[in-house]
């Protein structure tokens, strides 16, 4: 009696043990999906985004002749691109690239 027992709790094991493997494995491969598609996606943090944003100059020279720059709300050291006329404070200019640790700008012409 005791071993019929056990086989009837057993059966009645093995479906929802194969329904929660199939669900884990659904849920896995859509983790797999969206992880994929994440890498995909452009940045959107960094250094690098900042590439083609507008600055405004808040300090003309400083440490080794680089200048201050706002963008995005935060303060930066950056250097004139090659060719740029000075930066002057208040003018605003456009990040062209990243050097390092510092911005290169180009002035616009507003």
């Amino acid at each position: 009696m005791m071993l019929l027992n056990q086989i009837e709790i057993s059966a009645n094991i093995v479906p929802l043990a194969i329904t929660g493997g199939a669900v884990l494995l659904i849920l896995g491969l859509i983790q797999l999906y969206l992880g994929l598609k994440a890498q995909k996606s452009p940045k959107v943090t960094g250094e690098q985004t900042m590439v083609g944003e507008t600055g405004i100059i808040r300090k003309a020279s400083g440490f080794m002749d680089r200048s201050i720059v706002e963008v995005r709300g935060e303060l930066w050291w950056c250097l004139p691109a090659a060719g740029s006329s000075a930066l002057e404070e208040g003018n605003s200019v456009k990040i062209v690239g990243i050097e390092e640790d510092s911005m290169i700008l180009e002035v616009d012409s507003e």
